[in-house]
Formats: structure tokens, C-alpha cells, sequence
């Protein structure tokens, strides 16, 4: 019976200190090295991580790449990565809950290549940050709370060849704002509240320069990078006015739902006798202004009684 009671004990005993291990910064379990594309330097990994020092102090002597992920580190002090400054070329710290990144936190990493700082609760973006940045490539601020870049941040990334900011809070990022990066490849900016008149110039220029600003955007907002596009070239001022845009937009979405219309007449297509009411119904208030009695082709006010109506109707969809 003690023999039994001793087993119990101990089973017990070792649950709760696994427990306490589960809850405390005692992680070497959760980090690992492994060698770096196959040469003589590091690769650290880590997870569940409260201490940033505890990765830093993980790696031997020379780490070139460092991986962070589902920790809770809320901010990054100045100068924590300093002792791997003549080896580390790339930097991901991805969902670790930082909220702060002090301003010299990446100082002396003048060969860092990379820097992931995806899936974090950051909100404005700092130029102090790259300053010792020199030979950064590429940079991932994704799914973040972003509302500000300071304006001076891209003047300090002249080699950076890929920018991803998706899903962020910015309403806007001028091109002379973007054009110190002469190399940009690739741009990703999809998810951000843009203004029509930001997102028309940003994408205008993006364009006139050949970047890469489509790879993995979502579908729905292809269509309206195009429509942006169209609106932008066609008129400077256009270009420059948030409500010229926005009329620009409704009116080619109007044009085309017209021309659709218009299409459907011409096919003997097999749809039932309400459809095709609803449509010339649709179709009429599309031609003619009832409050004056005249056709007209783009009076603001007959388009935005023509999208209640397509929003109202399900049967015209």
C-alpha cells in the first residue's frame, strides 16, 4: 500500500512540474539550431518564448538566421540583436505580440538581408529603425495594426527589393514617398483602407514603373486596381481628387453595367418574364432622369438611385 501511495506521489509530482515548465520561461525545449543552407553557420528557432534574451543567447557565435514565432515579446529593446552583427542575415519574428521596437533595435545589422515582422500589434512605422539596415532586401510588416510610416522610412531603404504591408490600417502611401526604393520588385499593399485618389496614383505609378503589385491580391480588389488605373491616366486632375475618383469609379461601373444591359437585349436568352422586367424597369431608370424628364448618360443622381436598386433587387443580380 505505501509502495503504491509512493508511485502516486511521484506521478504527481512530476505533473506539476511540468506544469510549472509549462507556465515559466524555462523553454530550451522550444528552441533549436540547425545548420544554415547547408554551411558552417546557425539557424535558431524558437516558440512560446516571454524573454527575447533567451533566443539571442541560444545560438552559438555565428547565426545567420533567426525564426521567432507564437511568442509574447511586447517589445524589442535597442540593440538586442548586436552580437550577431557579422553574421545575421535574416530576422523573423512572426505572431510574438510586439507592440514596441525601440529606435537603435536593429543596430549594427548591416548585413541583414530579411526582416519578417508579420502578425504583430505594431501601429507606426519608424525611419530610426533601418538606420543601420544598409543591405535590407526584403521587408514584411504584414497583418499588422499599422496607421503611420514616417515619411523619411523609404529613404532609408534605397536596396529594398520586396515591401509587404497587407493588412494594415494606412489610408495612404505617396509615390514620392516610395520612390527612394529605385529597385523595388515587388509590392504587396492589399487590406489597407486606401483612399480612391491614393490607391489610383499609388497603382498609376506602380504600373508606369513595371512593379509587381498583383501577385496573391485578392480578385475583388484586381477589378478595382484597374478601374483606379483607367481613372488616373486618363486625367491628371482626376488623379488628384479624392471625389473625382470616386465619381470616375461609379461612372465605368456604371458604363458597364449599361453596356451589359444593353448586350443582354441583343441574345435570345431563356430567362423568366419577371427578369426581364425588372430589367428594362432597370434599364429605364438607368436613360432617364424622371425628376426632369430628359435622357441623360452620367447624372451622379441617377447612379446612385441605380445601385440602391441593384442592392434592393436580388432578382437583377
Amino acid at each position: 500500500m505505501c509502495r503504491v501511495r509512493l508511485e502516486m506521489c511521484r506521478h504527481i509530482s512530476l505533473l506539476v512540474f511540468a506544469c510549472i515548465l509549462a507556465f515559466t520561461d524555462v523553454v530550451i525545449a522550444s528552441c533549436f539550431t540547425n545548420k544554415y543552407e547547408n554551411g558552417s553557420h546557425e539557424r535558431v528557432i524558437c516558440s512560446n518564448l516571454t524573454n527575447l534574451n533567451i533566443a539571442i543567447s541560444y545560438g552559438g557565435p555565428l547565426v545567420d538566421d533567426m525564426m521567432i514565432f507564437q511568442s509574447r515579446i511586447d517589445n524589442i529593446p535597442d540593440r538586442s540583436f548586436l552580437r550577431y552583427s557579422k553574421s545575421l542575415i535574416s530576422l523573423n519574428m512572426r505572431d510574438c505580440g510586439i507592440r514596441e521596437i525601440s529606435d537603435h533595435a536593429f543596430a549594427g545589422l548591416t548585413y541583414m538581408k530579411k526582416l519578417g515582422l508579420s502578425y504583430n500589434n505594431i501601429t507606426s512605422v519608424k525611419d530610426q529603425w533601418f538606420v543601420s539596415l544598409i543591405s535590407l532586401e526584403q521587408l514584411d510588416l504584414s497583418y499588422n495594426h499599422i496607421v503611420s510610416i514616417e515619411s523619411t522610412v523609404f529613404e532609408k531603404l534605397r536596396g529594398l527589393k520586396r515591401l509587404d504591408v497587407r493588412r494594415n490600417r494606412l489610408t495612404c502611401l505617396e509615390p514620392a514617398q516610395l520612390a527612394p526604393m529605385a529597385g523595388i520588385e515587388r509590392f504587396r499593399f492589399s487590406g489597407n483602407p486606401f483612399t480612391f485618389r491614393c490607391r489610383g496614383t499609388l497603382t498609376l505609378w506602380l504600373q508606369d514603373l513595371g512593379i509587381n503589385c498583383k501577385t496573391e491580391q485578392r480578385g475583388e480588389e484586381n477589378w478595382l486596381d484597374s478601374i483606379l488605373w483607367l481613372c488616373a491616366a486618363d486625367d491628371g486632375k482626376v488623379a488628384d481628387s479624392e471625389v473625382l475618383m470616386k465619381e470616375c469609379v461609379i461612372l465605368n461601373l456604371f458604363n458597364q453595367l449599361r453596356t451589359g444591359l444593353t448586350t443582354a437585349e441583343s441574345f435570345p436568352l431563356s430567362i423568366p418574364q419577371e427578369c426581364i422586367y425588372a430589367r428594362n424597369e432597370l434599364t429605364r431608370c438607368i436613360t432617364t432622369d424622371r425628376r426632369r424628364g430628359r435622357e441623360v448618360i452620367t447624372n451622379g443622381h441617377v447612379v446612385r438611385k441605380l445601385l440602391r436598386q441593384l442592392t434592393e433587387s436580388k432578382s437583377i443580380i
